[in-house]
């Protein structure tokens, strides 16, 4: 069977959060999410800030928060590679919740002229808001 598995790895700079074999990934590409399967011809593209669904070998399901980075697909090897990363056993819902309402602090205090910061700011809440999403996925 291991001749119709994906070698994945999910990378950020602070971790190696995944490494194994599965049967297929679902991404949050940065135009649409999309799926890889055994044998998906080779890409390389963009990811946003979102839900990394793995199906292992054994047909588990494995859920990661992920920010944005890039996904490559080479001959059967999946490499994703974000700023951020985390399973749901990483995550704390309060610490969560404490970051978020620190986030929404900065941003009601930013000048009106400080789009890029602010849009800095918002990406944080997104991951911080899709690590509460996956905490649905936690067993």
């Amino acid at each position: 069977m291991d001749e119709k598995l994906l070698d994945i790895e999910i990378v950020s700079p602070q971790q190696q959060v995944f490494k194994g074999k599965a049967q297929l990934v679902n991404v949050p590409g940065a135009l649409a999410p999309f799926q890889i399967l055994f044998n998906h011809a080779p890409i390389f593209s963009t990811t946003d800030i979102g839900i990394v669904k793995i199906v292992s070998s054994n047909n588990e399901q494995l859920f990661f928060a992920v920010s944005s980075g890039f996904v490559e697909v080479a001959n059967n090897n999946v490499s994703i590679v974000v700023e951020q990363a985390c399973s749901p056993d990483e995550i704390v819902e309060k610490d969560v919740l404490d970051l978020v309402a620190i986030y929404e602090k900065e941003i009601d205090a930013l000048d009106i002229h400080e789009h890029i910061h602010k849009d800095t700011i918002l990406n944080k809440i997104q991951y911080e808001k899709t690590k509460l999403k996956l905490l649905s996925h936690k067993k």
